[in-house]
């Protein structure tokens, strides 16, 4: 324990350091009877979690009384000291990783960091895989991350610029030899960002639109994952040649990023034809500046003179070819490049890219004409010219003087193509229904969704004739239940003039999204059903695969988390088996989200866990907006993301990842089909059919606050109507919010205990939870959930509830006991998450300082719910301050 804590000892120098300047801040901004109203609030916070229980008892109702007594002016400043304190505290502990992770691998360490990619191929390399089929692994692997917003969270992009400014300090003071002048200007400049943090409003005036989620989406791909993804074939090979020795060779960045921020139709009136289409443009035009960016800084770099190295015919005719087709840029560009061919020609490519902008632009304004033929208009256009770049490069003997960069450029434009992301579109599968119905003749008119769906679709019809296929060729169902659903969606295609003659098929993918416990079940016949039809086989053989959608959130909010893990699985390897017997590629795409509930957790765990076969067509999956924060705000911790990702897709495609015999996983699986179906009866009694629980659910969480609150554009529900219609994440959010995270454990604790009654059911269930990295997964997800939860709190908001619901609280805080308890049995452990003691600490030292927010919100929402006015705004800083500090929320 002693290295341990010597190893956190700079994270909690870190935050100690951002405290103490927070500290000041608040003296000078708000007074120093802020300051101390907040300290006793902390010490009070601090006393309920230590020392005896009637000391906590105590310490807990003298912090409730305190914050009853105080004015509701001054329960801004206290929720954003606490906000601001965790941003802070998020940003230091993100710092600590990276600092971890260069320790790891630093010259001192022996081993490299667990879950790395040299990790990885060394585990490959011990289990014996040689090193020509990890090669061939390497360039058949794909990887897509497609980013989605989060409709709890919009964090301003402001915001997310000062963290990375102050990310950058923190790092100057570990990586550099400061002089006592250096040191205190980076001391005036941290303090000076940290006065501009609280100077600033956290919240938008009103609630943010599609077009402010799109560019807070963005800055990510902008700021931090374009840099990544250029490098990753640098990182590959040298991980690989650390490990085997020998040289990997050339292989393409495996990472294509997508997004769903502004073509998400499900549940989104916001997201419009015109919406769908300036996003379009948005994507184009902020990715066709990145790019000219880009080469504007390797013309600067690749200033060879032609006196001192030869360029290539080649490359000689290519630029006679480019002063022909742009005349102007000839005349303009001539003078200021002669003799210095590669330049010239990059400034012939910026050219191309500008002309291509400048169209991008004239569309927002209706004056477009055609797109000039000299401008790119695909990648491939961009990616020959870098390719023969790079051929006259290695000729010229400048491999070493410029080459790495074009090859960076390259790798860049292939994960990003020329719009930054790849939009997908997704629609409602009724939608679909309706509009297909509707082009029948004498057909009846279309629903809304009906209608809004074949003008998207004519939309996109446009953006294709200018961009290509690369600037959406993904329609997503939601819902989808039947083949007629994706048959309907391929009509609308059709009709729409999404057609490629020359390979005689649509331009657009038709993707099921399989989200509910009978869809799941019924998925592969779907698939059969589709195959079967000749039109649609064509289709997809021209296509080269088929795309199905599993969804973690609303299976899990119907059946629970065990009946929805048990159908996911079952639908993977089922769906996997009936696209194998058609002889059709299968791509899975994993709806999953941040939180436990929705498919959250570890990633590299999650990947490994998932069944034999299911990433042979490729690893894709939603990262959802509130998790870009600490997956992706700095490169290191990108990085980080990206190895884990590939670390686990890699085994899968290797047939090495860990997993039980056949025999043992038919037994294992046999177990948790009956564990989930114990699962399922606990859950479904209490949340579907109890008719208290509505009630309950509404009155001791935040669901109706958040549903009102100005925080993202999706509304919190699909449609009018009760539980049914409330989305997953509101769901989950709520929860969490209010500390109990009932989703994510509810039920499970009834399962295990009633399975480990039956004859070497406990024995089974240990021998499970050692060899089989699916359950493992499930189980350790719950235990995190467990250690993260606090009754005691959500017992303060089960008070706000009716009386008439107090039988069914008592019944939920007996479950989560039971499950508690199970879940040590199982894992051997006397404290929750002694197995992961990094995360243990964690958990511990933030709760004490999301207590506070939790007590407030508490008493903010009995204020509302009696009549005050003006909570909204105090109520949405505490949500955001309590998800801040706790993570995983939704």
């Amino acid at each position: 324990m002693a290295r341990v804590r010597a190893v956190d000892q700079p994270l909690r120098r870190d935050v100690r350091l951002l405290g103490r300047l927070l500290g000041e801040v608040l003296v000078e901004q708000e007074g120093q009877d802020l300051f101390d109203l907040e300290e006793d609030v902390r010490r009070l916070a601090i006393q309920r979690r230590r020392g005896p229980m009637a000391g906590r008892r105590a310490s807990a109702a003298e912090l409730a009384e305190v914050l009853k007594r105080l004015p509701l002016e001054r329960t801004e400043p206290v929720l954003r000291a606490f906000s601001v304190y965790f941003q802070l505290v998020n940003l230091a502990e993100q710092h600590h990783r990276i600092r971890r992770a260069r320790a790891y691998a630093g010259a001192e360490s022996p081993n490299p960091q667990r879950g790395s990619l040299e990790a990885t191929f060394l585990s490959l390399k011990d289990a014996g895989i040689p090193a020509a089929r990890v090669r061939d692994a390497l360039r058949r692997m794909q990887v897509t991350l497609t980013l989605t917003a989060h409709p709890t969270q919009a964090v301003r992009r402001t915001l997310l610029e000062k963290l990375y400014r102050m990310a950058g300090l923190l790092e100057e003071r570990d990586r550099s030899e400061l002089t006592p002048r250096e040191s205190a200007e980076n001391l005036e400049s941290l303090r000076e960002e940290i006065t501009t943090l609280w100077q600033t409003d956290e919240l938008r005036r009103e609630r943010p639109t599609v077009g402010d989620e799109v560019k807070n989406i963005l800055w990510y791909v902008e700021e931090v994952l374009a840099e990544q993804l250029s490098e990753l074939p640098e990182l590959l090979e040298w991980a690989f040649e650390r490990a085997y020795g020998e040289s990997l060779g050339p292989v393409d960045t495996p990472v294509r990023v997508h997004s769903w921020v502004g073509g998400d139709m499900d549940g989104n009136p916001l997201v419009t034809p015109e919406v769908f289409a300036d996003t379009l443009r948005a994507h184009r035009a902020r990715g066709l500046r990145l790019l000219m960016r880009g080469l504007e800084r390797l013309g600067g770099m690749l200033s060879q003179s032609d006196r001192h190295a030869k360029p290539s015919p080649e490359l000689l005719a290519s630029l006679e070819h480019d002063a022909a087709q742009l005349p102007e840029a000839e005349q303009r560009l001539g003078p200021r490049t002669v003799g210095e061919p590669w330049r010239r020609k990059l400034r012939f490519m910026e050219e191309r890219l500008h002309q291509a902008l400048r169209h991008v632009l004239a569309q927002r304004t209706g004056d477009a004409g055609a797109l000039p033929p000299s401008a790119y208009r695909t990648p491939e256009a961009l990616l020959a010219d870098l390719d023969l770049l790079a051929r006259s490069l290695e000729q010229a003997q400048a491999a070493k003087a410029g080459l790495r960069q074009v090859l960076r450029m390259r790798e860049r434009v292939l994960a990003l193509g020329l719009s930054l992301a790849e939009l997908e579109a997704r629609v409602p599968a009724e939608d679909a229904v309706s509009a297909a119905a509707s082009l029948a003749p004498g057909g009846p008119a279309p629903s809304d969704g009906g209608r809004r769906l074949l003008a998207v679709l004519d939309r996109l019809r446009e953006a294709q004739a200018e961009a290509g296929e690369p600037a959406c060729r993904t329609l997503i169902l939601s819902m989808a239940s039947t083949a007629e659903d994706v048959l309907a969606a391929f009509k609308c295609i059709q009709h729409a003039g999404l057609w490629d003659e020359k390979r005689g098929c649509a331009t657009v993918d038709v993707v099921p999204l399989f989200e509910q416990l009978g869809a799941l079940d019924a998925g592969p016949e779907v698939l059969r059903t589709l195959f079967a039809n000749a039109e649609y086989r064509r289709q997809v053989d021209a296509r080269g695969a088929q795309e199905v959608m599993v969804g973690y959130s609303d299976s899990g909010k119907e059946v629970g988390l065990l009946a929805a893990s048990a159908a996911l699985y079952r639908a993977q390897v089922a769906l996997t088996r009936a696209a194998k017997e058609a002889g059709v590629p299968l791509r899975l795409f994993h709806g999953r989200g941040e939180s436990v509930a929705r498919g959250g957790g570890p990633a590299q765990e999650a990947i490994l866990a998932l069944p034999p076969g299911a990433v042979a067509g490729g690893y894709k999956a939603t990262e959802q907006g509130e998790a870009l924060d600490h997956k992706y705000a700095r490169p290191e911790l990108a990085r980080r993301t990206l190895e884990l990702i590939l670390g686990g897709v890699l085994p899968h495609l290797l047939d090495a990842q860990p997993r039980p015999s056949d025999e043992d996983e038919q037994a294992f699986r046999a177990a948790f089909d009956t564990l989930a179906e114990t699962g399922r009866v606990a859950y479904r009694s209490l949340v579907w059919e109890d008719p208290r629980f509505l009630e309950l659910f509404t009155s001791a969480t935040p669901v109706e606050e958040i549903a009102a609150l100005p925080i993202g554009s999706r509304p919190s529900k699909r449609k009018a109507g009760g539980l049914e219609s409330l989305r997953a994440i509101p769901w989950v959010f709520a929860w969490t919010q209010n500390r109990a995270i009932l989703p994510g454990w509810y039920g499970v604790g009834s399962a295990l205990e009633d399975f480990a009654k039956k004859p070497g059911g406990a024995a089974l269930l240990k021998r499970m939870y050692r060899q089989w990295p699916f359950f493992k997964a499930v189980i350790d997800n719950v235990t995190m959930v467990l250690a993260k939860s606090d009754m005691a709190i959500a017992g303060r908001y089960a008070a706000l509830a009716p009386a008439s619901t107090r039988p069914l609280w008592r019944l939920i805080q007996q479950e989560h006991r039971r499950t508690r308890k199970q879940v040590k049995r199982l894992t051997g452990e006397q404290r929750l998450l002694d197995h992961n003691p990094q995360l243990q600490r964690a958990i511990s030292l933030r709760n004490p300082y999301v207590d506070p927010m939790s007590f407030l919100q508490v008493e903010l929402l009995r204020r509302k719910r009696e009549g005050a006015s003006d909570c909204d705004r105090p109520l949405l800083l505490s949500l955001n301050g309590i998800a801040a500090g706790m993570r995983n929320t939704g």
